[in-house]
């Protein structure tokens, strides 16, 4: 560690604790503001609107899955739009764009652009993962550990 002049080792460690703390508490109150504008306007998220009336309810969508697109070039589905994406879902995104994870706020629309459906995020605790099967993790990842019924 570098020594600073008129500071002792042990005092620029609290000050970047104190730092990081208070970063933490900016970001939490940040991404709460974030999460509650979404909470709030998801249930005026109605079928038959536009994207534009999506957006002017949600805001910006952290992921947007472009439509589907059959050999000749014809849409299938009119993709979907996800809220609340955080690092692990933004990069399964990327890398598997047909899955839809299930901690975050999803918009699908039809082939003419208008909402088909919307879902809130999957709980644990509101029966949602774990009797599916899928307990929030990717099917195409099976868990590490074989089952112990045999």
């Amino acid at each position: 560690m570098v020594a600073m002049i008129g500071y002792a080792p042990a005092m620029i460690g609290r000050s970047f604790i104190g730092v990081r703390l208070r970063l933490l508490a900016v970001w939490s109150i940040v991404l709460s503001g974030c999460m509650t504008q979404v909470q709030k306007g998801f249930d005026g998220v109605l079928p038959g609107m536009t994207s534009e009336e999506v957006q002017t309810e949600l805001g910006e969508p952290s992921v947007r899955i472009p439509p589907r697109l059959d050999e000749q070039g014809a849409v299938i589905d009119g993709g979907r739009w996800q809220y609340a994406d955080n690092l692990s879902s933004l990069t399964n995104a990327a890398a598997f764009p047909e899955y839809v994870p299930d901690r975050v706020w999803v918009v699908w629309f039809d082939v003419d652009g208008r909402v088909q459906r919307t879902r809130r995020p999957i709980r644990v605790e509101e029966g949602g993962g774990e009797q599916d099967g899928e307990g929030g993790r990717t099917p195409l990842f099976p868990p590490t550990v074989p089952s112990r019924s045999r």
